[in-house]
């Protein structure tokens, strides 16, 4: 059973019943807890990782790229 709290000696020491993290907003592999305490694992994967000084042709990539604009 996951456990999203622990209080000890009436002090709360830990609290997940506020956090907002899902799979689908960690990267793949990654593990975490949500906030009822049950373990995740991160859903987000990216195929590549482009970088240029111009956009990118409309040609190039597929969903889940990332395309970073270098500026001097």
């Amino acid at each position: 059973m996951a456990k999203n709290k622990v209080i000890y000696a009436g002090e709360t020491l830990i609290d997940l019943t506020a956090d907002t993290v899902t799979a689908s907003t960690m990267l793949s592999g990654t593990t975490a807890h949500d906030r009822t305490g049950t373990q995740i694992t991160g859903s987000v994967a990216f195929s590549s990782i482009y970088t240029g000084t111009t956009n990118p042709s409309s040609s190039v990539g597929v969903n889940g790229d990332i395309y970073l604009k270098v500026v001097s």
